[in-house]
């Protein structure tokens, strides 16, 4: 085989694997996004809990000096793995009482990942 085809193919797989590789580097950042230490608890008011892939998610109003913010609070898990210890999708329901801790966004303020919840007193599990 020619040299100058070889190196055409070598380029061509390279790009191919970059292009496949590069949509998942995008969404597993891994922890860059959040800060190291859990901080809260916050309590807010349930608006939205959307319950879907790849992450489940909700926004919550909280009571803030000057007014109320909405927050968005996401797990690290998927739905099939919150489904396995008893999370559904009407795990949280508008205007319900949400108290979470949470790790931080880096960058982005009102967004943060769930470390521990309660739903009107009672804690979902989230011990796995």
């Amino acid at each position: 085989m020619e040299e100058a085809t070889l190196h055409r193919r070598r380029v061509l797989l390279a790009a191919l694997w970059t292009w496949g590789v590069w949509p998942a580097s995008a969404h597993h950042g891994g922890d860059v996004e959040w800060g190291n230490a859990a901080v809260g608890p916050i309590t807010g008011t349930a608006t939205k809990f959307t319950f879907q892939f790849p992450h489940v998610f909700f926004t919550m109003n909280v009571a803030e000096a000057g007014g109320v913010a909405e927050w968005t609070v996401t797990t690290r898990w998927t739905p099939t793995i919150l489904r396995e210890h008893g999370w559904n999708r009407d795990s949280i329901k508008p205007g319900d009482t949400v108290t979470v801790t949470y790790l931080p966004h880096v960058e982005k303020p009102h967004i943060g990942q769930m470390q521990t919840v309660e739903i009107n007193g009672k804690p979902l599990p989230l011990s796995f």
